[in-house]
């Protein structure tokens, strides 16, 4: 069967290319983004960072945005020096701070860096060339034994150096030594070039980039069944006829520059196959289908009788069900590039013929994967695994991102769910008792939801607490997420403010330097309360002081001793030769049990000493009944 190469170059931000038969079905398909260009396979002189003997690996710095894991395996025996005072056992050891050539064999995935070799390999049309590593090989998909006998024959004919190796793709049968020869050639001045600048440069610095979308493509994809390449591009036209001309100059006469106004793939009617790529389930010409589910550990397929079954005959139903997925499984590995562990859910089978009928068409159908795979049988639980190698991004990987709302989830709380939970936060904020006004910003489906159903819990909220609720809708917010912006009590402001500057912790006054200052001290009590009988009618008031009444200077014994009477007792210790006045305590007052007339607060200090601004009334306190006062002498 014939096949058709397109390649769709037009758009630089996209390039595609695809492999269709000659009924139109898409049999390979790749993609290329300009903002997220592939670096598997690029090299860079990259310097050691630091070396896990634990993880049997070393960090490497090659100049990207997260270091390179780079395993002590695939380090070569030229970058291994002598350990110093016979560490690590006496073998040979990588060190801290080395430079060496590395070559990214897998893209950054997550958290995880690119994963790095020192085992350089570069791909030919024919060839591959290990420049050091000593080996040479034919590939595994290579099955014939007098096809590899023929390899073995044309490659002792052509000189390799010993430092070298090479393996033998599967596009080398029946080559003639020319062309082989002419493929050979071609890499080994690319490694030259190569290693020429990884002399003259230092650490950390880009050596080799992946060749062109279009050289690539025919480097990989290029076959026997191929007859026709279509290119829509100019530029890459010209890059893929100068390739062919020194590789394969034989297949110049089916390459084609594509000029018709039709899009290339729109004429082939590609687009609607493509876009299937990118869907969870695939249907079946059986009428079944299978879901396709990567997973951060494995990527696990479920295959599904649905409309195809048959109620009078199950085991017949469920292996026609499972042939045809065997044939679409390995199509979708290759057009998504799926790699990694891949697990299949069979349908359920009894008879043992149809298990191996299964294995063998799903073993046949992936013949025509480039990819190394290894594959396990049938187990009892209908279970197949397969690991498959897995050189680049995947498909979806490449062209989609993470939704920013369900966080590739795919779910997302449902709208009683999520708007009883912000109707809980709104909640929790409210009942603090501190806030004057919420103002809270939901998706515009919450907000109504909260609006229309919580209605009545929102005034009594407000009733309650003595806040005010503004609830809008926004656009622009993800799901399950609300903003709350509060402004606190103006009481609560004051009373914070009070906690942080307490006014019986100001500074002193200086002592009254005059007999009058001291008297004006003398009519203002220990609380602060101007004294009434001391305060004439018309006369300003005395502000009130904040402070506590100074101690007074101790007097000598011989005074105290003077002075004392049964008002002002002394009191005599023997550890001590002063005698100090013993504090009588003031009488208790008794708060009013009715209102009092209120008082201004007066201060007698500046104003600068009181950075809070006092606000209410200060109720006089209702003074003893045992002290005579201005009332009671009227009277």
């Amino acid at each position: 069967m014939k096949h058709i190469m397109l390649v769709n170059a037009v758009h630089k931000e996209q390039m595609r290319m695809a492999t269709v038969d000659e009924k139109g079905k898409l049999i390979e398909f790749n993609i290329q983004m300009t903002v997220r260009e592939p670096i598997n396979g690029n090299i860079y002189k990259g310097k050691v960072l630091k070396v896990e003997r634990g993880l049997q690996a070393a960090f490497v710095d090659y100049g990207g945005v997260k270091d390179g894991f780079l395993p002590l395996r695939d380090v070569s025996s030229e970058y291994l020096t002598e350990p110093e005072n016979g560490q690590a056992g006496g073998k040979p050891v990588l060190k801290s701070g080395q430079e060496i050539i590395v070559q990214v064999v897998r893209e950054v995935t997550g958290n995880k860096g690119a994963l790095l070799t020192s085992y350089i390999s570069l791909p030919g049309r024919y060839l591959v060339l290990l420049p050091n590593k000593l080996c040479g090989g034919i590939s595994r998909k290579i099955e014939s034994e007098e096809d590899r006998q023929k390899i073995k024959s044309l490659m002792e004919q052509i000189k390799v150096p010993e430092d070298m190796g090479f393996i033998v793709r599967t596009a080398g049968i029946n080559r003639t030594k020319p062309e082989i020869q002419r493929d050979y050639q071609f890499l080994m001045r690319l490694w030259k070039d190569i290693y020429k600048k990884a002399e003259s440069a230092s650490a950390p610095y880009f050596l080799y980039q992946e060749t062109d979308f279009g050289v690539r493509s025919l480097r990989d994809y290029l076959t026997l069944e191929i007859d026709e390449i279509l290119v829509d591009d100019v530029e890459t036209f010209r890059k893929m006829r100068a390739y062919l001309k020194a590789v394969a100059p034989r297949h110049l006469r089916i390459l084609k520059n594509y000029k018709d106004k039709v899009p290339i793939f729109e004429r082939y009617e590609l687009e609607e196959q493509i876009r299937v790529i990118y869907q969870e389930r695939v249907e079946l010409k059986s009428g079944g289908y299978i879901i396709i589910n990567p997973t951060e550990a494995m990527i696990t397929i479920d295959v599904n009788s649905g409309r195809g079954s048959n109620k009078r005959n199950i085991e017949e139903t469920a292996f026609k069900t499972n042939v045809d997925a065997c044939e679409e499984i390995a199509r979708q590995l290759r057009l998504r590039d799926l790699g990694g562990l891949i697990v299949i859910d069979f349908i359920d089978m009894i008879d043992k013929k149809h298990i191996a009928e299964v294995e063998k068409a799903f073993k046949k159908g992936l013949s025509m994967d480039r990819a190394r795979i290894q594959l396990s049988r049938i187990s009892k639980f209908g279970l197949l695994e397969l690991s498959r190698q897995k050189k680049q991004s995947t498909i979806q990987e490449i062209s989609y991102i993470t939704c920013p709302y369900c966080k590739g989830s795919g779910l997302r709380p449902s709208l009683e769910y999520a708007s009883l939970g912000a109707y809980r936060k709104i909640e929790s904020e409210a009942v603090k008792g501190i806030y004057s006004e919420l103002k809270v910003s939901l998706p515009h489906e919450i907000a109504i939801y909260i609006l229309n159903n919580k209605r009545s819990e929102l005034l009594k909220l407000e009733t309650n607490f003595g806040i005010c609720l503004h609830i809008e809708g926004r656009s622009d917010m993800a799901w399950d997420k609300l903003e709350i912006q509060q402004s606190i009590k103006e009481q609560t402001l004051e009373a914070s403010a009070m906690q942080e500057v307490p006014l019986l912790q100001l500074a002193e006054e200086p002592e009254p330097d005059s007999e009058v200052e001291a008297e004006a001290d003398a009519d203002v009590d220990v609380d602060g309360v101007v004294d009434t009988e001391t305060v004439g009618v018309g006369e300003a008031p005395k502000k009130k002081s904040r402070r506590r009444p100074r101690h007074r200077k101790r007097k000598s014994p011989e005074t105290s001793a003077e002075n004392a009477s049964p008002d002002n007792p002394v009191l005599e210790t023997s550890s001590m030769d002063e005698a100090l006045p013993m504090a009588v305590p003031p009488p208790r007052v008794q708060s009013p049990k009715f209102p009092a007339k209120p008082l201004k607060i007066i201060s007698a200090l500046p104003d600068e000493f009181f950075p809070v601004e006092l606000s209410g009334d200060i109720f006089a306190p209702e003074p003893p009944p045992d002290e005579p006062t201005e009332d009671n002498q009227d009277q």
